[in-house]
């Protein structure tokens, strides 16, 4: 698979307008999926940032290179690391379930923060490069081994998926399923350059959380007219 700006740019063009139809759908929902309805929006703009990393490394344009990584970087190293235990926490109706969540959230964010922040404080710890058509963000943390970088992989894994997993509602587990997957085959056959590539694959993805907002709707649309 060839990964490259033209691909990043149009499904980032796709994204952003479906997310923007799925807020629309999610507004008029009895039930609040809100939070989800922001992941096609949020995975498009994370896709644009990444086109102009592609335009800024195959222009040798440092400057638009170093900006548009660190805006990749904050979606893919911060942000959903707090916001899908976030999104599933505030649908979450069971007690035990809900304070999970509550501590996945909270460990995400303090795993992004620990990812993140060097970056923007130091962004000379930040190496951006393109391997075997796929961009790699390596990120020069201290003590840094191969142990260290496996264990915080696994760490990044199991609270995103651990939250999808975890929630109540079928069809969110149906997610986190779909996501794990797409881990396992961006291990498999892209571990390089693993973030990017399984952030291309969980934004496509996002599309069926569309799908389930749309139909959530119809069925409050059914129900208030019966």
């Amino acid at each position: 698979m060839c990964f490259s700006a033209t691909a990043s740019f149009a499904l980032g063009g796709a994204l952003i307008p479906t997310g923007a139809f799925a807020l629309s759908k999610a507004r008029r929902s009895e039930n609040n999926w809100m939070p989800f309805a922001v992941y096609p929006m949020a995975f498009g703009i994370q896709q644009v940032f990444e086109g102009f990393v592609w335009l800024g490394l195959t222009t040798e344009n440092t400057a638009m290179t170093e900006l548009a990584a660190r805006g990749f970087m904050f979606f893919s190293h911060f942000f959903w690391l707090f916001w899908v235990p976030l999104s599933v926490w505030l649908i979450e109706d069971d007690r035990i379930r809900s304070r999970m969540m509550a501590v996945l959230c909270g460990l995400g964010t303090l795993l992004g923060l620990a990812i993140y922040l060097p970056v923007l404080v130091f962004p000379e710890s930040l190496t951006v490069s393109i391997v075997s058509r796929s961009i790699d963000y390596d990120v020069a943390l201290n003590m840094k081994t191969e142990f260290n970088v496996g264990a915080i992989r696994l760490a990044y894994g199991a609270i995103i998926i651990g939250a999808l997993i975890l929630s109540s509602d079928r069809r969110i587990q149906i997610f986190g399923g779909l996501v794990a997957a797409s881990l396992v085959v961006t291990s498999l056959f892209y571990d390089y350059a693993l973030i990017s590539v399984w952030c291309f694959f969980a934004a496509v993805l996002s599309g069926y959380l569309v799908l389930v907002i749309a139909q959530d709707q119809r069925s409050v649309l059914a129900d208030s007219s019966s």
